[in-house]
């Protein structure tokens, strides 16, 4: 198993945090026969992305998991080898920056290394964060927030079009709806007029708080209002390492614990058919009280 927090230190270093209140999960999870048996760092993950509370929580994670099972394009075969993530990784770099911002919040950079359309896959391009987001998020201390920082350079309308209107729908519902660690921010930068179609479509599936989290960077002193220079990669004006070297160095961190992030995988999946039927009736965009296959876009 990859390196996990210290659940003392969280404990003592976030007095939000009561343990009375982690019991009464893990007592909410035991009447959950649908639910996957859960760490007690993931539970402190959620409570503390759900801002410590409790019947939010409760909520966020049976998304999160229906999410996992059902999401089947994104999930299925979460194997960092296999050769669809492998290529995916030759084109896009997905990696977390080592530093936090002022606020604590952490940044996940995604770039373009490939700029040929043609070898550009959207799902696998996410496949490589659900691969590595869970190693990533239990070995850090628990953090106030992630700002996702999105390099548009090179995107073009030859990528737009490989986008599938289902897919989009789909992360946006996952971002605003049963992430682990709460959203700040999306982060824009070299936008193109490519990436202008891009945002007017994700605008059409966000709610109000994600529209006002999204930042449009025209330049890199805009970008430095909100991240630090000295956390971000040498492309930014900063004085780490290239975005291509720091993805291979987390690519390759990843690949130390592929089997492990496989049987993790495997093993955080909802069983709809223990489902408490009083949970059957209501139908949302991840079935977290229902069914996700009924959700679909034409």
């Amino acid at each position: 198993m990859w390196p996990l927090f210290d659940l003392e230190k969280q404990y003592a270093t976030n007095p939000q945090i009561k343990r009375e209140e982690i019991q009464k999960l893990k007592e909410w999870l035991r009447t959950q026969p649908h639910m996957p048996e859960l760490l007690e760092h993931e539970i402190l993950l959620f409570y503390r992305a759900c801002n410590f509370q409790l019947e939010y929580t409760k909520q966020v994670i049976d998304k999160y998991f229906t999410f996992r099972t059902h999401a089947e394009e994104f999930f299925a075969d979460l194997d960092v080898e296999s050769p669809q993530i492998l290529q995916a990784q030759q084109v896009m770099a997905c990696f977390p920056l080592k530093g936090t911002t002022a606020e604590g919040y952490r940044v996940a950079v995604s770039k373009l290394l490939d700029p040929d359309p043609a070898k550009y896959d959207f799902v696998a391009s996410f496949k490589i964060t659900f691969s590595t987001q869970d190693m990533w998020l239990q070995g850090q201390d628990l953090m106030p927030g992630v700002l996702i920082m999105l390099d548009l350079s090179g995107f073009s309308l030859g990528h737009f079009v490989r986008i599938g209107l289902p897919q989009i729908k789909k992360i946006l519902n996952y971002l605003q709806e049963a992430v682990p660690s709460q959203v700040i921010g999306l982060h824009f930068v070299n936008p193109s007029a490519a990436a202008e179609k891009l945002m007017n479509l994700l605008n059409q599936f966000m709610k109000n708080n994600m529209k006002t989290a999204l930042v449009v960077h025209p330049n890199l002193e805009s970008l430095h209002k909100h991240i630090p220079r000295d956390i971000l990669p040498q492309e930014y004006g900063g004085t780490e390492a290239t975005c291509a070297e720091l993805a291979e160095i987390y690519y390759t961190e990843a690949r130390k614990y592929r089997m492990d992030i496989i049987e993790y995988n495997n093993s955080r999946r909802v069983k709809e058919e223990l489902r408490p039927a009083s949970d059957r009736n209501t139908v949302n965009n991840f079935g977290a009280q229902g069914n996700f296959k009924k959700i679909d876009i034409d």
